[in-house]
């Protein structure tokens, strides 16, 4: 009889250490795949797809504001009365990072430490306007329409085949 109970704890001492060893392994296979970045991406995806949102919203906002100064400039013109604008945007904002030379090549220049380290930002381009659509009372005159071409040709730096301008109806 005491070989029997012998036995039997031995195979709790081997059921136990087969339990730890899985165990950890596990616990092993989980941090792996959360330092991996496997088990966060839904936190991931919400924060790219926010970022995508904000980005978006950037640029509606710049292309509203773009078609508003269109418009009070166009209904400066002598003989341009109630004045409708759209304009055609090619891709967003870019942003200018600081960098330095060295040895080793060119790389970011950034302040903080850590999680904290960030490039140095120097300024951020807007979006290019690649095309104005212009439909205004007057549009239909050539004087005025030449005006309105030029102007917003120097002023936007588009060529003129990129300037649509046509009269507005009536009513």
């Amino acid at each position: 009889m005491g070989e029997k109970k012998k036995g039997t704890l031995a195979e709790k001492i081997g059921k136990r250490k087969l339990l730890l060893i899985l165990l950890g392994g596990g616990v092993g296979v989980l941090l792996l795949l959360i330092g991996s970045g496997w088990l966060g991406k839904s936190d991931l995806q919400k924060t790219a797809a926010e970022t995508a949102v904000k980005i978006e919203e950037e640029v509606r906002l710049y292309r509203e504001e773009t078609e508003k100064q269109i418009k009070e400039l166009c209904e400066s013109v002598q003989g341009v009365g109630r004045v409708t604008v759209a304009v055609s945007l090619s891709g967003g904002f870019e942003n200018v990072y600081a960098t330095e030379s060295s040895a080793n090549g060119e790389r970011y220049v950034t302040v903080g430490s850590g999680s904290n380290q960030q490039a140095v930002l120097l300024y951020r381009t807007p979006p290019d306007v690649t095309g104005i659509g212009i439909v205004c009372t007057g549009g239909s005159d050539l004087i005025i329409r030449r005006e309105l071409l030029s102007l917003l040709s120097a002023t936007y730096h588009i060529s003129t085949n990129r300037i649509y301008i046509t009269e507005a109806k009536n009513g």
